[in-house]
């Protein structure tokens, strides 16, 4: 889970570099916020609820609100992005304008790309709000806000639809893609190596293969990894009990979902659902 907006603030900058091999435990929820994410080095490979896609240098991804998505590496290089998060103040006269469908239909594409001049444009938007992030003052909210219009302008205006062909992992590798779509609409019913590859029609041992190649964690761990992301969510959206919780994310028994939950965040799932002010 990412770390909230600082009270009183509408907006957040972060530069963000990981080493070779960094993969987050957890789906990052996006709650009542929106998040536009920079690609400067290297590349990842992204994966939520209804997607799996591949994202590059000079590539930026629109975030919308209520969204769960996890990034895994696919190379044995570093990454470095920027990330910025913002509220609906920071957009609504700009959405007021050109309509929110419009940066919806951004969210939408998932990976946004441009010609090389409009990356450069936009690298310097960019280095422009981090200049005035790093020296934040009372006038700084309103100099971000006519930054971040201007970013989402630019992406609306010059970004490329049909020009360049996408490289999501659907083309890339079929039954990964399918697999991944499988495990994310069956959580209930804990679904194992053997079902998932029989629904997709190949052998177990090549999913199990595909899986360590392209994701780097083997299928049992990445199963785990998502019925953790939605029980989160669950805890977080839903008013139902812990068992009811265990269930609806595939886990045997209240207990081991306890034991499980306690060991990848740290905490309890009570404690979590009061961390995220839920109850």
């Amino acid at each position: 889970m990412p770390l909230p907006l600082k009270p009183g603030y509408n907006f957040n900058f972060a530069r963000i570099r990981r080493p070779p091999h960094y993969e987050m435990s957890s789906a990052e929820a996006y709650t009542d916020f929106y998040g536009i994410s920079y690609m400067i080095s290297g590349e990842r490979l992204i994966y939520g609820p209804d997607y799996t896609t591949l994202t590059q240098a000079g590539e930026l991804n629109c975030i919308p609100r209520y969204e769960y998505r996890r990034t895994t590496y696919i190379s044995d290089t570093p990454y470095e992005h920027i990330l910025i998060k913002f509220t609906d103040s920071m957009v609504a006269e700009l959405f007021g304008i050109i309509g929110s469908d419009s940066y919806e239909e951004l969210c939408q594409e998932h990976v946004i790309r441009f010609e090389q001049h409009t990356q450069d444009k936009i690298y310097g938007i960019l280095l422009e709000m981090e200049q005035e992030w790093n020296a934040y003052s009372q006038y700084s909210e309103l100099l971000l806000k006519g930054l971040l219009n201007q970013l989402i302008i630019t992406c609306l205006q010059e970004h490329i639809i049909s020009d360049v062909k996408v490289l999501s992992l659907e083309k890339r590798h079929d039954c990964l893609a399918n697999a991944i779509k499988y495990v994310k609409s069956h959580l209930r019913e804990n679904p194992s190596l053997n079902t998932t590859a029989r629904q997709i029609n190949i052998s177990p041992s090549y999913l199990s293969r595909i899986f360590v190649t392209y994701l780097h964690t083997p299928f049992s761990t990445f199963v785990l990894n998502e019925k953790m992301a939605y029980a989160q969510k669950l805890l977080v959206h839903s008013k139902l009990s812990m068992t009811e919780v265990a269930i609806e994310a595939g886990f045997s028994s209240s207990s081991y979902f306890s034991d499980c939950f306690r060991h990848n965040t740290g905490m309890s799932p009570l404690q979590f659902r009061r961390e995220n002010g839920a109850v």
